[in-house]
Parts: C-alpha cells; sequence; structure tokens
C-alpha cells in the first residue's frame, strides 16, 4: 500500500465509505495515545467519510483496507 492507491473497506463494517485515496503513512493514530498496534496506519481521504480529522482524511489501519486500484 503507498500514498495514491484507491482503497475499499473491508472489515465487514455496517457503513458505507465508497472509495478511498490513500494520502500518506501516519506515524501513530491521532485519536489514540496509549495502547497503540503496531499495525501501519494510513490517512485516507473517502468519498463518503464517517469520520475525519481536520484535513478531511480518516485513520485507517492496514488491515481494514484492499486496494482496488494501484497507484503507478
Amino acid at each position: 500500500m503507498k500514498p495514491g492507491d484507491l482503497v475499499r473497506r473491508t472489515d465487514g463494517v455496517d457503513y458505507n465509505y465508497g472509495v478511498g485515496l490513500v494520502v500518506r503513512r501516519l506515524a501513530k493514530n491521532p485519536f489514540l495515545s496509549h495502547n497503540e498496534p503496531e499495525e501501519p496506519r494510513w490517512a485516507v481521504l473517502w468519498t463518503n467519510p464517517l469520520y475525519t480529522m481536520n484535513d478531511g482524511t480518516s485513520v485507517q489501519y492496514e488491515s481494514e483496507l484492499e486496494v482496488v486500484g494501484e497507484a503507478s
């Protein structure tokens, strides 16, 4: 996974986020201050977001996502 990839949620959540654009990898989850998993986190710009950061992107863990279109 890399910035520019198109993704969708695959973790069985009961909400349609639509298609997302991976914007950047996050060093940490800005909403958690402790007990963070070591799994990679990404800032994703969704067509139908539920929760967003100030820049409009959402925090997603890599295991929640499936790449549907790779950036060249």
